[in-house]
């Protein structure tokens, strides 16, 4: 039988390519498809005012960069985000945990976030501008009002699929309800409650470009309807590219803490 010190470079090169490899095909696929709306743009035929090149749109986001507007603009949207993001986050795991010991609540309150959730948000979003306001307030509520959801649901199917035995060993030990949370229940609840956050994120980003079209003195959302009303096509574009990436690297950032707390719970 090999020694073990001489499969650990196999190993360790093996892991090392299936890190890398999602980037290079993510960058590959990146690459390929700006490649293709450069070769549209220039050889298609298509007039500028419908589809910029690639070139006309960074310049576009050179010139809001320079003037400032570009960092306002997306600092307000991360801002309505970041808010909203935390405050769901909150709300979605306290009501988990209430619901799954007070089941009685769970049945009275779940309808009335089910009712809540299925009705679209762009209805939802005028009735909020026009009780809170232009301000961030009103975009920070509508955020919190998407994430918390899916944090909710998920985390109280992993609660109540506890095995049997880690609560008979809560009961033995004679733990708490503080202490059974942070020992048992947070812990094995995470994975849960991330996967929740991932999809809160990025229907939250959604949620406050909404609220900036319903009515905003600032944002990616107001700054695209800008455009729209203008006949912008790239200032159009350059608000959605980089409300992709803030959706993306989200997603990626709550991954990446996922990960580290899997670890260290593991």
């Amino acid at each position: 039988m090999p020694s073990p010190w001489l499969l650990s470079p196999v190993t360790s090169n093996i892991s090392n390519v299936e890190r890398v490899r999602p980037l290079l095909v993510g960058g590959a696929s990146l690459a390929l498809g700006i490649t293709g709306w450069w070769a549209l743009a220039e050889f298609g035929s298509i007039p500028a005012y419908v589809l910029p090149s690639p070139g006309e749109v960074i310049d576009r986001a050179v010139g809001l960069w320079n003037s400032g507007s570009l960092q306002l603009h997306t600092a307000q949207t991360l801002a309505e985000v970041g808010q909203g993001a935390a405050i769901g986050a909150v709300i979605g795991v306290v009501l988990a945990m209430v619901f799954f010991h007070v089941p009685w609540i769970n049945r009275l309150l779940m309808p009335i976030i089910v009712v809540a959730q299925v009705t679209p948000k762009i209805s939802i979003a005028p009735l909020i501008v026009l009780w809170i306001g232009l301000g961030i307030a009103s975009k920070v509520t509508l955020v919190a009002l998407v994430v918390f959801y899916p944090i909710l649901i998920n985390m109280l199917a992993r609660l109540q699929s506890i095995p049997s035995n880690m609560r008979d060993l809560a009961k033995i030990t004679g733990m708490g309800p503080i202490r059974r949370a942070f020992r048992i229940e947070f812990p094995f609840t995470f994975p849960a409650i991330a996967a929740g956050l991932k999809i809160g994120l990025l229907a939250g980003v959604t949620a406050a470009v909404i609220g900036e079209f319903i009515g905003a003195t600032a944002g990616l959302g107001y700054l695209e309807k800008q455009g729209q009303d203008n006949d912008d096509i790239r200032l159009v574009m350059v608000t959605l590219i980089l409300l992709s990436l803030i959706g993306y690297l989200l997603w990626a950032v709550v991954g990446f803490i996922e990960k580290k707390a899997s670890r260290r719970y593991a």
